[in-house]
């Protein structure tokens, strides 16, 4: 059998990255599609990085997961706090592990959630880690020990850094664009060092990495990158941003480039996307709407500024945002696009099982019906029921009821607004169902461009590749129009046995070394991360 390495270019697009190979910013990208195949990689139903991401390396919807956010709701006595997702949270079997059951190695670096890290035969860094918790999101600890001494490497560059965060969350209204691309640039060369080290000194079956450049790039500066965007007469400033956006994809393409040429031609490669990316045009305040509809009502604290901008912090007191007595219905994160239902406690206050199912489809019926004042344009063109929430299965507690999906694509505001559909000044980026999936190698299917894949297909493709057989339970399957009809017919898909739960990985490594380490997040993980997500437009 063949290895294969996994290249995840978080949110990338063809829409942006056919027009840079046409342009000659990413020539080996151009190669790569012109000698196997390609399509669009259809991503979750909130098309967002971490029910994505875990759902290509689990081949498992969100449903069944248990990842809908960057953050999880934790109900308390007089309101709903949040807390950030990490790996303990996730309730299935994630391929590394498959893999490493199966007696084969694998090399996993920056994939979302995978901290505290499970035990692999091989190695693993979470991404979404501070450098200053590096060492307990890296597996073996040896692997942190290596790269303390790697020569011409600096392993901070690896992970967020709180003060850098913070300083470009408020620099970049100052002008500070160049310094924080350029961290970006650092940050990827930095994840490919360490990688082609990994791979040159110990190579594994599985290697996998993400390059989450991309998705950072395009949520600020879009309207710089997007071809029906970008300005025939940008002066010289945004000229200038647009020039050191384009020098990134061009270290991406060579990137790329090094690590496969790396990994050699008898190695099957696959590059994916958790999403595709677009513009967004207009703001959508869904607690807005919900509180005009008799569902919420906002608390004192929501005060509203001359442009409609809550007054307090959000990130802080978004908690403290609702009258939770007479609220049965809320969306807590922009990013979820989730709308949570308030269940009765036997206080009175809130959906009784009763009425649970009945006050959902009502709900559903009313956003599909909802029409902007201004053009009478539907706003809500899907809105999700989470059917195995209103079945009563067990274990989604996490999930929201319902999720939205609006006209353009984008994620909802939370805050309290004079308008409920309010038109943006510029576009901005924000995420699309339509990711991508470029294929190539001695298995792999060339010179074809194939009809959208789902992302819960890229699990099972991997163990077809790897020659192992595919677990009962995973709801993609393998896509047999990617692969050569040769290799089909010595191969055939084999469906056999089911996953195992993330725990039990621990007890089948048994070496000493396989307690999962625990790491709680620590006050700084979580103000770095989201510092983070709300200077990508998460959190307001």
């Amino acid at each position: 059998m063949n290895d294969v390495l996994m290249l995840g270019l978080d949110g990338a697009t063809f829409s942006l990255l056919k027009p840079l190979m046409a342009e000659g910013i990413m020539p080996f990208l151009k190669k790569l599609v012109g000698e196997g195949v390609h399509g669009d990689l259809m991503s979750t139903a909130n098309p967002l990085t971490p029910p994505a991401w875990i759902s290509t390396v689990t081949g498992r919807s969100p449903e069944a997961h248990g990842i809908f956010d960057f953050l999880r709701p934790v109900p308390g006595a007089t309101n709903v706090l949040f807390r950030p997702y990490d790996f303990r949270d996730i309730r299935c079997e994630t391929i590394w592990s498959m893999v490493t059951r199966a007696n084969k190695r694998v090399t996993s670096l920056n994939f979302y959630g995978m901290a505290p890290p499970s035990p692999v035969n091989g190695y693993l860094i979470s991404g979404f880690t501070t450098w200053k918790h590096l060492r307990s999101a890296t597996y073996p600890p040896s692997l942190f020990e290596t790269m303390k001494t790697l020569p011409n490497f600096d392993y901070k560059k690896l992970g967020m850094d709180i003060r850098e965060e913070k300083r470009a969350l408020w620099g970049l209204q100052e002008g500070k664009h160049k310094d924080w691309i350029k961290m970006h640039l650092d940050r990827d060369r930095a994840w490919t060092d360490l990688l082609c080290h990994v791979m040159e000194t110990d190579p594994t079956d599985l290697t996998a990495m993400v390059f989450d450049g991309p998705d950072k790039l395009q949520h600020l500066f879009w309207r710089y990158l997007d071809p029906q965007l970008v300005e025939k007469d940008f002066n010289a400033w945004d000229a200038l941003i647009r020039e050191l956006c384009l020098d990134y994809y061009k270290l991406l393409d060579s990137s790329i480039e090094r690590i496969v040429n790396l990994a050699g031609p008898d190695t099957n490669v696959i590059l994916t996307s958790d999403h595709g990316f677009g513009a967004t045009t207009e703001v959508v305040y869904i607690n807005e709407w919900l509180s005009r509809n008799q569902y919420l009502k906002w608390s004192e604290k929501a005060e509203v500024d001359a442009v409609g901008r809550i007054a307090s912090d959000y990130v802080k007191d978004n908690r403290m945002m609702f009258d939770w007595d007479e609220t049965i219905a809320y969306c807590m994160t922009a990013s979820s696009n989730g709308i949570y239902l308030k269940k009765d406690r036997g206080d009175g206050k809130g959906v009784s099982d009763r009425d649970y199912v009945e006050i959902c489809r009502r709900l559903q019926q009313q956003l599909l019906d909802y029409r902007d004042p201004e053009d009478k344009g539907r706003v809500f063109v899907n809105v999700y029921l989470n059917e195995r929430k209103l079945a009563g299965k067990p274990g989604l507690e996490n999930c929201p009821d319902l999720t939205v999906n609006i006209r353009d694509g984008g994620f909802v505001s939370v805050l309290k607004s004079p308008k409920i559909v309010v038109q943006r000044s510029k576009p901005e980026g924000t995420h699309r169902p339509n990711g991508i999936f470029i294929a190539r190698g001695p298995d792999i299917e060339s010179g074809e461009q194939i009809n959208p894949l789902s992302i819960l297909d890229v699990a099972p493709l991997i163990l077809y590749l790897l020659g192992l057989p595919v677990p009962e339970d995973l709801e993609g399957r393998v896509p047999t129009e990617v692969i050569k009809a040769d290799r089909l017919m010595t191969h055939p898909v084999r469906v056999k046995g089911r996953t195992i739960s993330p725990d039990a990985n621990d007890e089948y490594l048994g070496d000493g070394e396989s307690e999962k380490r625990e790491m709680e997040a620590s006050e700084e993980q979580k103000e770095a991360l989201l510092a983070q997500l709300k200077l990508l437009g998460y959190l307001e």
